[in-house]
C-alpha cells in the first residue's frame, strides 16, 4: 500500500469533481495538495497563507479515526445525507492511503448495499483499522 502522489490526487479530483455531485468526496483530494499542486485551485490572494498539508498515512488514518464518531453519530441519528457525506470521505481517504482491495469492498456497500445509513460500512472500516 503506497500513499497517492501529488499527480495520481490531481487526476483522481479532476475524474470526481464532475460526478461529485454534491462534493462529498471530490474536494477533500484538495485539502492533501502542496503548494505546486494547489495553485490551480486556489483563490487570488490565497498563496501567501498557504500551509503544506501533513500528508502522512499515519495523518490521514488519524483524520479518519477523529472522525469516526461523528460519523456514527449521523448514522445513529438517521441523518441521510449526513451519513452519506461521512461514507464518501471515508472513501477519499482510505484511496488516499492506497488501500485499494479494502477500497473495493467500501465502495461496493458503499454504491450497491447502503442500508441503515451506512452503519455496516462503518463497523467494516472499524474493524479494519482495529478501532473500536
Amino acid at each position: 500500500m503506497e500513499m497517492r502522489t501529488q499527480d495520481e490526487i490531481v487526476a483522481r479530483y479532476e475524474e470526481r469533481k464532475e460526478s461529485d455531485l454534491f462534493g462529498f468526496e471530490a474536494y477533500l483530494y484538495l485539502y492533501v495538495l502542496d503548494l505546486e499542486h494547489a495553485r490551480p485551485y486556489l483563490d487570488e490572494g490565497a498563496e501567501e497563507t498557504f500551509v503544506e498539508p501533513v500528508y502522512t498515512r499515519e495523518a490521514i488514518l488519524e483524520t479518519m479515526k477523529d472522525y469516526m464518531s461523528f460519523a456514527n453519530e449521523k448514522a445513529d441519528n438517521e441523518r441521510g445525507l449526513s451519513a452519506r457525506r461521512s461514507i464518501m470521505h471515508f472513501i477519499a481517504w482510505i484511496w488516499l492511503i492506497g488501500d485499494d482491495a479494502f477500497l473495493k469492498k467500501v465502495e461496493h456497500e458503499a454504491h450497491e448495499n447502503f442500508h441503515n445509513y451506512g452503519k455496516p460500512i462503518l463497523a467494516m472500516i472499524e474493524a479494519e483499522y482495529g478501532w473500536s
